[in-house]
């Protein structure tokens, strides 16, 4: 064990933006070593990881705690809001019950990779007409117990896009 490090003196919270995968796309995750991915993941041939998109300041990832039997379990969770819109409900009813690997950059540009195959984070969203700013829309999140916190990823970035529109793209 050691002392707390000291942190960067510009240690921003938050999640910037996040890209997601289903599981069953994803051919290969590289061993995790000290905590962190220096190797890239390999996607199944033909499959790219899709942007996220959330309404300002309603980006969450959270990774509590709770210890059982048999060790600690990571509950990891990963919560936005985005308005309502055809295009969106339609892509939501797609993901929901999917499970997905996600790819997190936060506000100090640090990235990480929540889930892994054996242990991926399932989508689920709920409707309300009142949230966030009184706009309605999807209150959604990606959650999964995972028995390790999402380590670092250093490896080049995985998350190539598409295009604009990820809904409209062939793998979901």
């Amino acid at each position: 064990m050691n002392n707390f490090p000291n942190p960067p003196l510009d240690n921003i919270a938050g999640i910037a933006s996040f890209n997601f995968v289903e599981v069953e796309k994803v051919n290969s995750i590289p061993f995790v070593i000290n905590n962190k991915i220096t190797s890239s993941i390999v996607l199944k041939d033909g499959y790219l990881w899709f942007k996220g998109y959330s309404s300002i300041d309603s980006l969450e990832y959270s990774e509590p705690i709770k210890q059982s039997n048999h060790g600690n379990i990571i509950e990891a969770e990963l919560k936005g809001f985005v308005p309502e819109s055809p295009e969106i409900l339609q892509l939501f009813t797609k993901m929901d019950g999917r499970r997905f690997i996600l790819h997190l950059t936060d506000n100090d540009n640090l990235k990480k990779i929540a889930g892994t195959i054996e242990q991926p984070l399932t989508f689920l969203c709920n409707f309300e007409t009142q949230t966030v700013s009184g706009n309605k829309g999807y209150k959604y999140h990606f959650k999964g117990l995972l028995t390790k916190r999402a380590p670092i990823y250093t490896a080049a970035d995985p998350t190539t896009m598409p295009d604009d529109n990820p809904q409209e793209s062939s793998s979901i």
